[in-house]
């Protein structure tokens, strides 16, 4: 009810309403701030790391042999200030671009990188449906409340320098005006800070979530079909950027078959890519849990970007039917 009357209150007094959204974002949601420690750093092979902010001036680095490894365990996991990082038996520190770190003979140098997916800024192929050109939302729609097929009015969301930025308190999620079933999905995404939760819903039915993981050695990995699939088919690789850097997803998704009696013949099945590592190859969908369950299956329905009480943006956005 909460958030229905601050709707009420955005239409009907504008700007001013809109600050009292800000009450609906999750209270454990920080902004990140731009960071120079923090993200990708690589070097001599052997070596990379991903560095994240632990509280209170400090750092936590995950050092791995490589980027994007399935099961990957972390050599060592380092601790500490920027200039005195240390941990399992490593030390080190990263100053003027370079982390340099040693543990007996073994030791590395590596730079800070920036590594950008292979599909970021694709452009839409001919014939594509194009939902979002960072121009405007007609493609969307609020969804209405509970109903997610039904349209609740106009989409609440703003456009922020080109992109389609979520406004926390404001219903739960977009809907597609257009209904599809098989179809090849680009989707451009970024994280703003943590906790973050969104998600991408095929068929408003299937969700490839959007959390906020960069460097989290457990948890939920990003890009999990996790409402649609057994807990032992999660992601084997930990493919996410930081926070603040634009990341891709590239969906191939089939819908559910049915015959003329209605009843399903084949379950839905995806392929998907995020920042162009393959998460899941030609799986099958299980038909969905939690909140999306009471939909039921079908052959079509709208696609649906998540509103969950924290801020994330979404860019070039288009999908390719088959």
């Amino acid at each position: 009810m909460k958030r229905l009357i601050l709707l009420f209150a955005i239409l009907a007094t504008g700007a001013s309403a809109l600050a009292a959204v800000e009450e609906l974002i999750d209270s454990r949601y920080r902004p990140a701030q731009p960071d120079a420690v923090r993200g990708d750093w690589q070097g001599a092979p052997g070596y990379v790391a991903q560095v994240i902010p632990a509280g209170d001036g400090k750092y936590q680095a995950n050092i791995f042999a490589a980027f994007d490894e399935p099961d990957a365990k972390p050599i060592a996991v380092m601790k500490g200030a920027a200039d005195a990082l240390d941990g399992n038996g490593w030390s080190g520190a990263i100053g003027a671009d370079r982390f340099k770190a040693a543990k007996g003979n073994a030791n590395f140098d590596l730079q800070h990188v920036t590594r950008t997916p292979p599909t970021l800024g694709a452009k839409p192929p001919a014939g594509a449906v194009v939902l979002f050109d960072g121009r405007n939302l007609d493609a969307w729609a609020d969804k209405k409340g509970k109903e997610w097929l039904v349209e609740g009015g106009p989409a609440p969301w703003k456009i922020v320098d080109g992109a389609l930025e979520v406004v926390p308190g404001t219903g739960g999620g977009i809907i597609s005006h257009r209904k599809f079933g098989d179809c090849h999905l680009h989707v451009e995404f970024r994280t703003l800070g943590a906790p973050s939760n969104t998600g991408v819903y095929l068929e408003t039915r299937y969700e490839a979530n959007i959390n906020e993981t960069y460097g989290a050695l457990e948890g939920t990995p990003n890009g999990g079909f996790d409402n649609s699939t057994p807990k032992t088919a999660k992601p084997r690789v930990r493919a996410s950027r930081p926070p603040l850097e634009w990341q891709t997803f590239d969906i191939d998704f089939q819908a559910p078959r049915f015959d003329a009696a209605g009843s399903k013949t084949a379950s839905a099945r995806v392929t998907l890519w995020l920042n162009g590592v393959k998460l899941y190859n030609d799986q099958e969908l299980n038909p969905p849990t939690g909140a999306a369950g009471r939909l039921g299956e079908a052959p079509t329905g709208p696609l649906m970007l998540q509103e969950h009480g924290m801020p994330a943006q979404f860019r070039n956005i288009w999908l390719v039917e088959k």
